[in-house]
């Protein structure tokens, strides 16, 4: 095991509170183990340690973070997606199978989110055939693989690609899960804050669910 991982848990175990545990359990419908670390805390644990072992190159990141995300406890896997973004640079198109394989994984929003919206959108920035292999995953089976096709763009603002975004919400449009409709929703409320009037034209010209409209025209 890595110094990094047997660090991080021993660290964490510290500062563990049951009470805050039982809590997270709840909110986290008990589908994860948690140590009751609060994120700012956790970070103050965290950050100290990714700069103490740094990997050493893309290889030792991806194993690294593999390692992390087979551990027991939530605040591991959050710690891993701290870790593969801060050294984002390490990572090449080749590594969207393991942002893949991170995605459908112990699969929940709370990880999903935060690697689609900083990992893979740092990565589909950077390479053209990654954002092209989002026009595959908006078709994927599994549910959190679409979402994240959905979400990447996220924080592109005047960058997004409108056209891409409007064909993705189209193809999920019918879909009833809420994870689904609520991502549409969330995305296309982020792009109003660049083009509001836009995003409201385009909504009401589709029949999406009274959910993702809500979510959409809240900036417009």
């Amino acid at each position: 095991m890595y110094k990094l991982t047997l660090e991080l848990l021993s660290a964490l175990r510290k500062a563990s509170n049951e009470e805050e545990a039982k809590s997270m359990r709840r909110y986290m419908r008990e589908q994860f183990d948690f140590f009751g670390v609060k994120a700012p805390h956790r970070r103050e644990i965290s950050t100290p340690l990714f700069l103490a072992y740094p990997p050493k190159d893309s290889a030792d990141l991806e194993s690294i973070v593999r390692e992390l995300w087979q551990q027991p406890f939530r605040e591991v896997q959050y710690a891993a997606c701290d870790y593969l973004y801060q050294y984002r640079t390490l990572l090449a198109a080749r590594h969207l199978a393991l942002l893949r394989h991170l995605l459908i994984t112990r699969s929940w929003w709370d990880t999903v989110d935060t690697l689609a919206t900083r990992s893979l959108g740092d990565l589909t920035l950077r390479y053209v055939q990654v954002r092209d292999s989002m026009d595959k995953w908006i078709k994927d089976p599994n549910l959190w693989v679409r979402r994240s096709a959905l979400l990447y763009q996220l924080k592109f603002r005047d960058l997004t690609d409108w056209e891409r975004l409007k064909t993705y919400c189209d193809h999920t449009a019918k879909e009833e899960d809420f994870f689904i409709r609520k991502a549409i929703g969330w995305s296309l409320r982020e792009y109003a804050k660049v083009n509001s009037a836009e995003v409201k034209r385009y909504v009401s010209t589709r029949e999406f669910s009274s959910l993702t409209v809500r979510e959409a025209l809240k900036n417009c």
